[in-house]
């Protein structure tokens, strides 16, 4: 009996040694595997923090953008109520030029219908070409950018009074 159950135990050892080689290379198999999955997981975890980091570049990119814009709307909102208000300003201020420009008009022809001979005489001659000239000198060297002609330097000598001495 001992016989049998040392021939049985002889075979049954091989049989557990047989087992545990197996289960310990089930496990190193399982081990590799999980090892693999984790080291996939690894690295989808790095590239989704790379994307994550450019996301939120381009987040607070688009953010600054969008911030800009509204700025930019509310400076234009601006210059629009400030555009509107000049214009306003000019329209009021043309019809004032337009009303003025009608009463000289009508005062012109009331000269120029006139009961009396002298100013109704006086009111139809033309300009004479030297007033016309003078006028024109005057105008061309009112303006800003002829100013520093050598034609008009002697428009901007200020006026000295006549000494006493010489009247």
């Amino acid at each position: 009996m001992w016989n049998k159950i040392i021939n049985a135990t002889g075979t049954l050892h091989i049989y557990i040694i047989a087992a545990l080689i197996l289960v310990i290379a089930l496990m190193g198999i399982s081990l590799t595997a999980t090892k693999t999955a984790l080291e996939l997981k690894d690295s989808q975890l790095e590239t989704a923090t790379v994307t994550q980091r450019g996301l939120q570049a381009d987040l607070t990119s688009v953010t600054n953008e969008l911030l800009a814009q509204v700025e930019e709307r509310e400076r234009l909102k601006r210059d629009l109520e400030l555009e509107r208000s000049l214009n306003t300003q000019a329209a009021i201020t043309k019809a004032n030029i337009e009303l003025e420009l009608a009463d000289q008009r009508a005062l012109i022809q009331q000269l120029r219908t006139s009961g009396n001979e002298n100013t109704r005489s006086w009111a139809n001659t033309a300009v004479p070409d030297d007033v016309s000239q003078l006028l024109e000198h005057a105008t061309y060297c009112a303006q800003r950018g002829h100013r520093q002609e050598g034609i008009c330097i002697t428009s901007r000598l200020p006026d000295k009074p006549v000494p006493p001495s010489r009247m």
